[in-house]
């Protein structure tokens, strides 16, 4: 098996990918057999998928502070993915970020103090970045440290290993992978959770468990109560709408489409109802997966 996850080693993908493989497989999730590889951003996952060099890509989607990853949405709602990519699967990552940055000498108090003091640069992911917004304020900004994006918190841990003036917002398993010393634990502004989601060709179709969640794309017609018509079709059948957000179509300023998650199987007879009854009030219709929901 072939998975495709952001890189380098040791971000909060790669721990996604490794708690899926325990759940599918209901096992230990070792690697003897799974090949991982590592991609610079989210459409490279995407695009690696399409062209057959992985079986299945896993990427973020949504953050409980930060909430929805534009850019996964955008690559679920493109009508250019042939063949189409659909969601298989779901995971929930607890998010603990922590403040990384290379050993210096010393003993190991004189360490955290010189390397702290020594910062000039705090390095993550947009979206880990978001999520430390009053420590970076109270702790970094105030000292006159500079902070920068990249594509991902283990692209900044290897960052940080190659300079001793750049510190990284990462995981505890960052740290580790690139011999890094932790200055701080926890410093992101609240417990937070990110939903990843598992992706692969619309050729692999999921089983009902009796405990899903079905991911729609929906395009309305413009005219008056399009929405509240559609939201009917769901409420009608008792079906709960675990999510419902609007994203911008690309077509023009306040033209937008909705991705909705539900809870229930595309087997189901009440979702499959319900489906015809939306496909008749929409102008686009597009089922993004039927999946297992995360535990």
């Amino acid at each position: 098996m072939r998975i495709g996850i952001l890189g380098p080693e040791g971000t909060f993908s790669e721990t996604a990918a490794m708690q899926w493989l325990k759940v599918s497989r209901k096992g230990t999730g070792k690697r003897d057999d799974v090949q991982i590889n590592y991609y610079e951003t989210i459409v490279d996952v995407a695009e690696s998928i399409m062209r057959k060099e992985v079986d299945y890509g896993i990427v973020p989607i949504e953050n409980s502070l930060e909430g929805s990853v534009g850019e996964t949405l955008d690559l679920l709602s493109s009508e250019e993915n042939e063949p189409e990519i659909r969601i298989v699967g779901e995971i929930l990552i607890p998010i603990q970020i922590c403040l990384l940055a290379k050993q210096t000498s010393g003993n190991s108090d004189q360490k955290a103090l010189q390397s702290f003091a020594g910062i000039r640069t705090v390095v993550s992911h947009p979206h880990a970045l978001a999520q430390c917004k009053q420590f970076i304020r109270d702790r970094l900004r105030a000292k006159g440290v500079e902070v920068k994006s990249v594509d991902s918190t283990a692209a900044a841990a290897k960052m940080a290993m190659e300079d001793e003036e750049v510190a990284a917002l990462a995981s505890e398993e960052a740290a580790k992978r690139y011999r890094l010393t932790i200055l701080a634990e926890n410093v992101q502004d609240s417990e937070s959770v990110t939903r990843f989601v598992t992706l692969s060709t619309s050729d692999i179709e999921t089983e009902a468990t009796g405990k899903d969640k079905t991911s729609l794309l929906i395009y309305l017609r413009d005219r008056p109560g399009a929405l509240y018509e559609v939201l009917g079709e769901f409420a009608h059948r008792k079906i709960n709408l675990t999510k419902i957000e609007s994203r911008p179509s690309k077509r023009a300023l306040g033209d937008y489409m909705f991705h909705i998650d539900c809870e229930g199987h595309l087997e189901d007879k009440e979702i499959k109802e319900a489906l015809e009854g939306v496909k008749r009030k929409v102008a686009r219709l597009k089922v993004l997966g039927a999946y297992p929901k995360a535990k």
